[in-house]
């Protein structure tokens, strides 16, 4: 009777020796492997939280007679000598000096910068802060500030020592207000020295909608815009700030689009299981082609040097004594 081995046969696959050796290749490896599940994840988790927008463009066909015009802005001259009136493309002309509140301030620069990204700088002088929203027809239109005599026909004349057109654009909007939307003209300023001089601003007006994850809209609008500025002299045009608005035949569509949990927990079990697998093989293959490619020729024995045989492991077994004699 035989007894067992000692060493029985193993029925399971032993690991490979390259995973149990560390090396330089196999660190940097694992940490790229690591940078790159980290960045994947961040990106879905930051989806998950806050969202990711959508953007769809489309033909504008609603209808609307109306249109929000929200205005907040500082100009260096003093309050009695500025007048504000709209002119649009059907022909009406609204003095809109009454619609808007005027305070007399003094003028800052404060944070604002040119719309070439340039900070501008002014000393203090006597100013008029005008803001307010109203109601305007949605078509083309011209919203303009003036001083008086300078412009349409008044009865009384603005000394050119007091007039300066430079000017702060605290808020410049149409429709209900966004916090998404960056206006282009929101915190913004232009500087002049001389009495006469016109700063034009074309705006192409573009109707917005905006859907959050709970499918609430809200409809409001957001524009580019072009600015031009020239001096001028006395009787050959009209110093001022003129805003000219066009409304463009487009809409546009943001959609806040989200995850659910289990939506987030598949999506991420994919991420983390996928690239294990991937840089698995990525590293079995690399792994590869350095040992067969770059590996250096093999070692040639000393002369005279046999390597002597393995010794076998001893045959233990033992026989019953019965039947000895």
């Amino acid at each position: 009777m035989q007894v067992a081995d000692e060493n029985p046969p193993s029925y399971f696959a032993s690991t490979n020796p390259t995973y149990r050796e560390k090396t330089t290749r196999g660190g940097v490896f694992t940490v790229l492997v690591g940078l790159v599940v980290a960045v994947l994840v961040w990106h879905e988790t930051r989806e998950f939280l806050w969202g990711e927008a959508g953007y769809e463009f489309s033909v504008d066909r609603g209808i609307a007679h109306e249109l929000q015009l929200n205005f907040d802005a500082t100009v260096a001259t003093p309050c009695h000598y500025l007048t504000v009136d709209v002119r649009d493309a059907v022909g009406d002309r609204l003095h809109v000096s009454d619609e808007f509140k005027k305070d007399g301030t003094t003028f800052d620069v404060g944070q604002a910068q040119h719309l070439e990204s340039q900070r501008a700088s002014k000393e203090a002088s006597a100013s008029k802060m005008i803001y307010g929203s109203m109601e305007v027809k949605k078509v083309t239109g011209n919203l303009h500030i003036t001083t008086l005599g300078h412009g349409y026909l008044s009865w009384e004349h603005t000394d050119h020592a007091l007039m300066n057109l430079s000017h702060v654009i605290h808020e410049f909007s149409f429709g209900p207000y966004f916090p998404r939307i960056v206006q282009p003209l929101d915190n913004s300023v232009e500087i002049t020295s001389v009495p006469f001089h016109i700063f034009q601003y074309f705006l192409s007006v573009v109707s917005t909608t905006y859907v959050d994850a709970s499918r609430r809209r809200l409809h409001t609008h957001q524009y580019s815009v072009t600015e031009m500025g020239r001096e001028t002299q006395h009787g050959r045009g009209v110093p001022g700030i003129f805003f000219k608005y066009d409304i463009e035949p487009m809409s546009l569509t943001v959609r806040e689009r989200t995850t659910t949990f289990l939506q987030f927990l598949i999506r991420l079990a994919g991420i983390v299981g996928g690239i294990l697998v991937c840089s698995d093989f990525g590293f079995r293959t690399a792994d590869h082609l350095v040992s067969h490619f770059l590996a250096g020729p093999p070692k040639t024995p000393l002369p005279g040097f046999v390597p002597s045989p393995a010794a076998k492991p001893p045959n233990r077994s033992f026989a019953s004594g019965f039947g000895r004699d």
